[in-house]
This record gives structure tokens, C-alpha cells and sequence, in this order.
């Protein structure tokens, strides 16, 4: 009994070992320690320290700056419109109009787009109406008027306008298009 046991364990041993080397035919990868990865050369394993390696070609040569003369990396620009919203205030003379300042931040011209405004009264009920942003180039400001009927305002009322409203223009900084005001 004790024989065939045995031997059945040293059959399921072998094929779990036969499978691992199946998988990694290069025998497995060893625990580096901190700072070290384990890399493939010649069949087998190693640690080296982490660095990054430039595909060598043949034929091609490598050249460094001139003596005296420094590399400098310089960060990408990213070229894309982006509505900002400097402010708003009412219209004078008028209870449901306001004047919305709208910036275009970006490096890219703007199209034309839609500027939002909600009215929110104290017992959460919202009113909303929209309005044109003409086209803005780069660094640009523009006065928007917006009329959010009705007009039922009390002093205290929240007011938010939102630049591009719907989506419909990707900006450089989606987190800049909104402007909260309190009504006066």
C-alpha cells in the first residue's frame, strides 16, 4: 500500500515539475533584490541593477551634444482651446439677465460654443436656459448676455453657468468651465 502511494506522489511531483519547466524553459525567474530586475541573457537568468537600455542597431551610431554645449528637455505643448469663465454679474436694469465673462485659455482657437445657466431656488428647483459663446482664438475674451427665465428671483438664489455644457469641445482643462454666483 505505502509502495503505491509513493509512487503515485513521486508521478504527480514529476508533472508539476515537468509542466513548471515546460512554461519557463529557462528555469524560473529569481527574487531580485530592491532595486534590481531579473533579466534573460543566454538562456538564463541574472539580476542587474534597473536601467534603461537603448535598442542597439548595426550601422548606427550614437552622438552626444557638442563639448560646452547642454541637451535641455523641454515639455510638450499641448495645442487645444479651453473655455474659462472669469465672471458674471446681472445685467443692469434688468432681474433675469446676466453678463458671463468667457476666456479662451487654450493655445487653439475655439469654435463657437454653448454656455449653460441654471437658477436654483431654495427649494432645489432649477430653471436653466442657454446662450451662444461666439468663436474665440487664443487668449480671447468675450461678454456673453443670458436670459434663465423665469423671472422669479429672490436675493440668495445660487446661479451656475457652464462653458461647453455639453461636451462637444475637447479642452486642454475640463475643470474650468464652471462659475457659481449667489444672487444680489
Amino acid at each position: 500500500m505505502k509502495l503505491s502511494t509513493l509512487f503515485t506522489t513521486t508521478l504527480v511531483l514529476s508533472s508539476v515539475a515537468t509542466a513548471a519547466f515546460a512554461a519557463n524553459p529557462n528555469g524560473p525567474k529569481p527574487k531580485c533584490p530592491m532595486g534590481q530586475i531579473p533579466v534573460l541573457e543566454n538562456g538564463s537568468y541574472h539580476c542587474e541593477d534597473l536601467k534603461v537600455k537603448a535598442p542597439s542597431r548595426p550601422g548606427v551610431e550614437t552622438q552626444s551634444a557638442p563639448a560646452g554645449r547642454q541637451t535641455t528637455i523641454m515639455k510638450a505643448k499641448v495645442v487645444m482651446p479651453d473655455y474659462t469663465i472669469l465672471g458674471a454679474k446681472r445685467k443692469m436694469g434688468t432681474s433675469n439677465t446676466f453678463v458671463v465673462k468667457v476666456k479662451n485659455m487654450g493655445t487653439k482657437a475655439a469654435p463657437q460654443g454653448t454656455l449653460f445657466g441654471q437658477h436654483f431656488l431654495a427649494n432645489n428647483q432649477s430653471w436653466g436656459a442657454d446662450a451662444i459663446i461666439p468663436p474665440l482664438n487664443p487668449g480671447q475674451t468675450s461678454a456673453v448676455n443670458i436670459t434663465i427665465p423665469p423671472e422669479n428671483f429672490t436675493r440668495g438664489d445660487r446661479v451656475l453657468f457652464t462653458a461647453d455644457y455639453f461636451k462637444k469641445l475637447v479642452e486642454s482643462n475640463e475643470n474650468n468651465n464652471k462659475y457659481a454666483m449667489s444672487y444680489n
